[in-house]
C-alpha cells in the first residue's frame, strides 16, 4: 500500500533514525536526507547518546524510518546449499520476531530480534508523535551500496561485509572497537561506517529490490500519515484558493465601488443612470444571497471544520464521507441547488464502539458545535459499526 500512497503524495524528506542497543543504553543515529528527482541530499548526520536529546533536534513534520541493530539482534548467513541451515529457515517462528533479510545467489542474509524489543521503540516513538512509516533490522542492506562504495570490504555498523566480484559472499562481526570509523564516499557524501547501514535502509525504501524481504509492521498507520501529509497539502492549496479569491473580490468591489460612485455623481439627474444603479446593487444582493445560501460567508473557511474534525478523530475510526455544506435536497434540472450551510454530515465506521462513544463525547466539548446527533448506527456481519452523524454549527 505504501508506494501506491507515495507516488499519490510523494515523500521527498525523510529521517532515518538507527537505534543501536548497547550495554550502556540506546544510542541513536540520525539521518536526515532530501530527495530531488533521482538524487538524494544528505542534509544532517547526527549521532544521540538518548531519545530526549534526539526529540529535541529531530524534525517531528517529517515520516520517520527506524532501523534496530545492536545488542539483541542476530546476524546469520543461510546457505540453501546447506540442509542445516535450510531447515533452520523452516522452522522460525516469524510471528514471534522481527527481521529484515537479503538474498544473493544461494545465500539469504537475515537479521532478527524480538518482536517486543522493535515493538517497544516503535511504541516510544510513536508515544512522542513521531510519524513511524516503516522499521527495518541489521546492517546487510549496506549490501546494496556496493556498486556505489566499489570496496570488497565495507563496515557497516559492527559487521564487516565481504564482497567478490560485486556480490555478497559473507561478513564478521567486529567485537574490538573500532579505533576510527571508516567513511565511504557515496556520489559527493562521505558517510561514517556508523551511518552506511541506514543510507542503504534508504535506497531500498525508494527502490523496493525484489532481494530484500523484512517484517511488515501491524503497529504502523501509514496510511494515515500519507493522508493527513495530503489534507495537509490540498488544505493549503485551498487556503491559499481562497485567500486569492478574497483579494480578487476585495478588488472588483473596490473598483466596481468607484464606478459606482462615478454614475451616481455624473448621472444623479438621469433616470438611465439610477435604474442601472439599481441593477447593480441587486446583482450584489443576488451574489450575497448565493454566498449566505452556500455557506460560503460563514465567519470561518471551510476548510477550518475539516482540520478540526479530523483532528479529533481517533485512529481506529475510519472516515468514509466528510461533507461540509451538503445539500438540502435533491438536484434537479432546471431548480435551484439549495444548501445547508448549518449542517456538517459524518459517516465512517470502526470495531471500537468505546472509542466511537468518546469520540462522540469529546465533540461535546467544541466550541462551534451548537448540537449533533447520530442518525445512523448499525454493524455489519463483521461486528463493524457504521455511522452517520450530523452536526449543527454555529455563527454560519
Amino acid at each position: 500500500m505504501l508506494p501506491i500512497l507515495s507516488k499519490i503524495i510523494k515523500i521527498n524528506s525523510l529521517n532515518i533514525v538507527g537505534v543501536s542497543k548497547t550495554e550502556n543504553g540506546d544510542v541513536f543515529n540520525l539521518l536526515v536526507v532530501k530527495r530531488k528527482g533521482n538524487k538524494i541530499d544528505i542534509v544532517a548526520t547526527e549521532t544521540y547518546d538518548s531519545f530526549d536529546g534526539l526529540e529535541k533536534k529531530i524534525d517531528a513534520k517529517l515520516p520517520v524510518i527506524i532501523v534496530v541493530d545492536g545488542k539483541g539482534v542476530l546476524n546469520k548467513k543461510i546457505d540453501f546449499n546447506n540442509e542445516a541451515d535450510v531447515n533452520w529457515q523452516k522452522n522460525v517462528d516469524y510471528n514471534a520476531i522481527y527481521f529484515t533479510a537479503y538474498k544473493t545467489g544461494t545465500s539469504n542474509y537475515i537479521s532478527f530480534c524480538r518482536k517486543n524489543a522493535v515493538e517497544e521503540v516503535l511504541q516510544k516513538f510513536i508515544n512522542h508523535k513521531l510519524q513511524v512509516i516503516d522499521v527495518y533490522v541489521g546492517a546487510f542492506l549496506t549490501a546494496l551500496l556496493q556498486p556505489a562504495i566499489n570496496e570488497k570490504k565495507i563496515l557497516s555498523g559492527d559487521l564487516m561485509l565481504e564482497f567478490e566480484d560485486a556480490e555478497f559472499v559473507g561478513f564478521t562481526k567486529q567485537f574490538a572497537e573500532i579505533p576510527m570509523k571508516l567513511k565511504y564516499k557515496i556520489n559527493e557524501d562521505q558517510i561514517s561506517s556508523d551511518f552506511v547501514p541506514l543510507y542503504g535502509v534508504l535506497v531500498h525504501f525508494f527502490l523496493r529490490q525484489k532481494e530484500v524481504t523484512k517484517t511488515e509492521s501491524d503497529a504502523l498507520n501509514i496510511e494515515e500519515i500519507i493522508y493527513k501529509k495530503a489534507f495537509t497539502l490540498f488544505g493549503a492549496v485551498m487556503l491559499v484558493g481562497f485567500l486569492l479569491s478574497l483579494l480578487v473580490s476585495y478588488f472588483l468591489i473596490q473598483y466596481y465601488g468607484t464606478k459606482n460612485a462615478e454614475l451616481n455623481l455624473q448621472n444623479v439627474y438621469s433616470n438611465q443612470s439610477y435604474q442601472l444603479v439599481l441593477d447593480l446593487e441587486k446583482q450584489k444582493e443576488n451574489k450575497q444571497n448565493i454566498l449566505r445560501d452556500s455557506g460560503f460567508s460563514s465567519s470561518r473557511f471551510l476548510s477550518f471544520y475539516s482540520y478540526e474534525l479530523i483532528k479529533i478523530i481517533p485512529g481506529d475510526i475510519l472516515l468514509n464521507e466528510l461533507n461540509i455544506v451538503p445539500v438540502a435536497k435533491e438536484i434537479k434540472s432546471n431548480e435551484k441547488v439549495l444548501f445547508d450551510p448549518g449542517t456538517i454530515l459524518l459517516k465512517g465506521e470502526t470495531y471500537n464502539e468505546t472509542s466511537f462513544n468518546n469520540w462522540m463525547s469529546s465533540l461535546k466539548n467544541v466550541k462551534w458545535i451548537k448540537k449533533f446527533e447520530i442518525t445512523t448506527l448499525k454493524k455489519d456481519k463483521k461486528n463493524k459499526s457504521q455511522f452517520e452523524v450530523k452536526i449543527t454549527i454555529k455563527d454560519v
